[in-house]
């Protein structure tokens, strides 16, 4: 591979990373964290999310009711399941300016063994972790910062091939 054509690979490596990063706008997480993920009839559960920042409040209906207020995107809400039915349940939250929505789930149930002890079941609910957020698009910039570190090494590869072969 001619010099020229590591130019010309280089180019079009560091015109796609511009392009993720620049054009790909933000992966939104479309999930609530609901905890605890099973309760008794009659239990409160917490609601919280991401919405964002200019949102002020945010509204939950579904399987609960509740408003709360939304602190730097960020927003955990209390409530009291309107359902007493052994049973999966969603619960949709409302960003108030934005309209932005994302729902979640929760189960109604015991949750008991035989033996009358508390078993797990089912896989890890774990959620979106620290980067559930509707503003940041970490993986757009990991991905076009990639893409140039490699574009970068190849063209230094190259050069130094070119450098080699002429000396």
């Amino acid at each position: 591979m001619s010099a020229r054509n590591a130019v010309a690979c280089s180019a079009v490596l560091a015109g796609c990373a511009a392009g993720a990063v620049c054009c790909g706008g933000p992966a939104l997480a479309d999930d609530l964290d609901v905890s605890p993920n099973v309760v008794r009839p009659g239990q409160t559960v917490t609601v919280s999310g991401g919405c964002q920042t200019t949102d002020r409040y945010v509204t939950l209906s579904g399987a609960v009711r509740g408003k709360g207020v939304v602190n730097d995107g960020w927003f955990s809400v209390s409530a009291k399941p309107i359902r007493t039915r052994d049973g999966r349940y969603t619960i949709t939250a409302k960003c108030i300016t934005s309209n932005y929505s994302q729902s979640g789930s929760f189960t109604i149930g015991q949750g008991k063994g035989r033996d009358g002890e508390t078993r797990p079941h089912g896989g890890a609910m774990t959620g979106g972790g620290g980067t559930q957020g509707p503003d940041v698009p970490w993986t757009g910039l990991g991905l076009g910062m990639l893409a140039g570190a490699a574009g970068i090494g190849g063209a230094a590869l190259m050069r130094a091939r070119a450098t080699r072969t002429h000396a």
